[in-house]
């Protein structure tokens, strides 16, 4: 826009000099420059300001934050109504196995053979001792040894060997009795229901719904303030806004006095006292009117953080012109049930009493009878129901558990007691609370009333200093009137539009306090 403007220029320019080509440029550039600043600057209305603010502020982000992690666990609560299923696993190894019998028993199993023939053997040399040395043993021998079968068995007799077969049944229950635990691996699925628990987890579970329920009012709370702050920030920029036209229509007063003062001087009809006079209060009145810019350019940089905009952004309010401002002249009346109803801090004083009322519910159930059932599965390797073997093997189980407290000394009677004080003590707090709040209302029911009637005084004193000072100033210019006599009339005038502002803020501000002292909404 501004190459096009420029270029237009140059060619309508030709034939001119190059000192007027450039001064021309440079002015309509300075215009255009002007005009995309002001295109730029950004026009915020009291509604926009709140939605930024609750948008952009911290705390508010954090309040919220506490509300979800407040629903979170009012969700887990409602799992302990739930069985509970949990699966637990385990691997072991050991540096050596499990032997149940001792090592003289396995050595005794092992040579179990050995001994058993030794016996046989020496048996077997008994009887044939015995036949050797007796006759009739001999003739009977003898007639044996005529039946085949007979014979056979003699013979296989006197030939046994049950040494090594015995041995190694010996070694093979030996080997049984070893149980190879070097690698352990055991798991159990376990699940348990609670059937009765004192009624604590009911308590529990609305507990956390109270505690939710008071997240919330903490919210709102921090909601109330944010927009009460923004409130206060936005009104003093248009105080100071108006107070900075004031000042500067104030100050473009004095310097046309000035100019008449140096004429009224020339002429002698004024001293020079006079003309230092007004040089002075000129002076005085420039000084305040860049204390009012810098005053401005603050605040708005407060309100910028507050919205959560570049504190260098360019705006402007839509109610800077204090005479577009409305302010209604209203008295509301909030009854005491309105107040409890809606206010967020005796919301959360309420909340609390619930609280600690089931708090009661929680400590009295410690001492209660619990009553649960539960159901396992149980897995291991080496398997504890087959010899234990290197497999898997398992079994299942349920039952029920009861827990019956029987003597405490006292204990869970007295923490009851205590837990019913506590919440006692809540309910006074509480009383006392809405005592102090109720105050609250009604003093700034009582500061709104003051607010109007101020409003209406400062209109009426306005009225006034605006005709006082017109005809001073022109009684003045005519000569006819001394200049202490105008300067006590533009003080006079300036203090009245500041009054008149300082009232239509405070007016508004005071509605605003009522409405955050009832917790009427204030979005």
């Amino acid at each position: 826009m501004v190459e096009k403007v420029a270029v237009t220029l140059r060619h309508q320019t030709n034939g001119k000099s190059n000192m007027n080509k450039r001064l021309k440029i440079k002015m309509v550039l300075m215009i255009c420059l002007m005009a995309v600043t002001a295109n730029a600057q950004r026009v915020l209305t009291l509604d926009e300001c709140h939605r930024l603010a609750l948008e952009n502020n911290k705390k508010l982000k954090v309040a919220e934050t506490e509300v979800d992690k407040a629903r979170y666990e009012m969700y887990s609560s409602y799992a302990n109504y739930l069985p509970k299923v949990e699966a637990t696993g385990t691997y072991m190894h050991n540096n050596k196995s499990l032997q149940l019998l001792s090592d003289e028993n396995l050595a005794t199993l092992g040579s179990i053979g050995t001994m058993t023939q030794a016996q046989i053997d020496a048996y077997r040399e008994e009887l044939l001792q015995v036949y050797q040395s007796d006759p009739a043993a001999v003739i009977a021998w003898t007639l044996l040894q005529n039946d085949p079968t007979v014979n056979k068995l003699v013979t296989d007799l006197m030939s046994l060997n049950v040494e090594d077969a015995l041995n190694q049944i010996g070694e093979q229950v030996g080997d049984a009795f070893k149980i190879d635990t070097k690698n352990v691996y055991a798991g159990i699925v376990s699940i348990q229901q609670p059937i009765f628990a004192g009624g604590k987890i009911y308590a529990y579970n609305q507990i956390t719904k109270d505690l939710k329920e008071l997240a919330e009012s903490k919210l709102e709370m921090q909601e109330q303030e944010t927009v009460v702050t923004t409130d206060k920030a936005y009104w003093q920029i248009v105080s100071i806004a108006n107070k900075l036209k004031l000042a500067e229509n104030y100050t473009e007063t004095l310097r046309s006095l000035s100019n008449d003062m140096d004429k009224l001087v020339a002429e002698g009809v004024a001293t020079t006292s006079d003309q230092l006079s007004v040089k002075v209060k000129l002076n005085e009145a420039e000084t305040s009117l860049l204390k009012a810019q810098n005053g401005l350019a603050l605040s708005k940089m407060l309100l910028c953080q507050i919205c959560g905009l570049p504190l260098d952004s360019n705006i402007m309010l839509a109610d800077e012109n204090l005479d577009d401002v409305l302010v209604t002249n209203t008295h509301p009346f909030y009854s005491e049930s309105d107040v409890e109803a809606h206010r967020p801090e005796l919301k959360c004083l309420s909340i609390a009493n619930d609280i600690y009322a089931k708090k009661v519910w929680v400590t009295r159930a410690d001492y209660l009878p619990t009553i649960g059932a539960f159901g396992n599965y149980t897995v291991s390797n080496p398997s504890c129901f087959n010899g234990f073997q290197n497999e898997f093997g398992g079994m299942w189980n349920f039952g029920v558990m009861a827990k019956i407290p029987i003597f405490h000394w006292g204990e869970g009677y007295n923490k009851t007691r205590m837990a019913k004080a506590e919440a006692k003590i809540q309910q006074y707090n509480y009383e006392d609370s809405k005592e102090m709040i109720m105050l609250q209302v009604r003093q700034c029911e009582k500061q709104l009333g003051e607010a109007n009637a101020r409003l209406k005084l400062t209109q009426e004193k306005l009225n006034d200093a605006d005709e006082n000072l017109r005809m001073a100033t022109a009684g003045f210019r005519e000569g006819v009137v001394e200049s202490s006599v105008i300067d006590l009339a533009q003080t006079a005038w300036l203090q009245a539009h500041s009054d008149y502002i300082d009232a239509k803020i405070d007016c508004i501000m005071a509605g605003v306090n009522l409405r955050k002292a009832a917790g009427v909404s204030l979005k």
